[in-house]
């Protein structure tokens, strides 16, 4: 134990700092000097909040357009997420779906299917057995029809907290606080 003591000593006791120069902007970042020539210092830090969401709703960002509004929600609530002159979209065209499957949530888009016998027999829609609702999120699965345009789906009535009597998005309750709704601005 002493030996490893005596070379921890004698290494610590060579140890030299490398000559190493960061350069910042053309310049070494050690200097103290004007920072408006650096290059991001010219712009202010954009601290506008994210817009799209009313009622509480928690807001995702993922377009300028499109917004991701968490919040829990009982039948009837659901497009109550989205402030005057948004909108839950029944379509994804111009949306980022890959950036907003990349969130920890659920939103909802206003496309609601369901599937009879097993998954692969899918259709948009709404009816009786498995109902579904399509949108976009880390909690989807792949869906098989696409409705909407949209390419994940959620199954409903499993006891994840996103119930529904039809698969309609007006008859949706929801009590999980990670999932909403997309609104888009109209």
């Amino acid at each position: 134990m002493r030996k490893l003591a005596i070379a921890s000593l004698v290494l610590l006791g060579c140890y030299k700092q490398p000559n190493v120069i960061i350069v910042c902007d053309g310049s070494p970042c050690d200097q103290q000097g004007d920072l408006s020539g650096q290059s991001d210092a010219a712009n202010a830090p954009d601290m506008t909040p994210v817009q799209g969401c009313a009622n509480g709703a928690v807001p995702t960002y993922i377009g300028s357009n499109v917004t991701g509004c968490s919040r829990t929600f009982t039948v009837g609530q659901a497009r109550q997420l989205c402030q005057n002159g948004w909108a839950v979209p029944t379509v994804a065209t111009g949306l980022d779906l890959a950036k907003c499957d990349a969130t920890a949530a659920w939103f909802s888009g206003d496309a609601s299917a369901y599937w009879l016998a097993n998954m692969t027999l899918e259709t948009c829609g709404t009816a009786g057995g498995q109902t579904l609702s399509y949108g976009c999120g880390k909690d989807g699965r792949m869906g098989y029809k696409m409705c909407g345009g949209f390419q994940r789906v959620l199954d409903t009535n499993t006891g994840n907290g996103w119930d529904t009597a039809n698969g309609e998005l007006d008859r949706t309750s929801n009590n999980n606080p990670n999932r909403g709704v997309l609104c888009v601005k109209m």
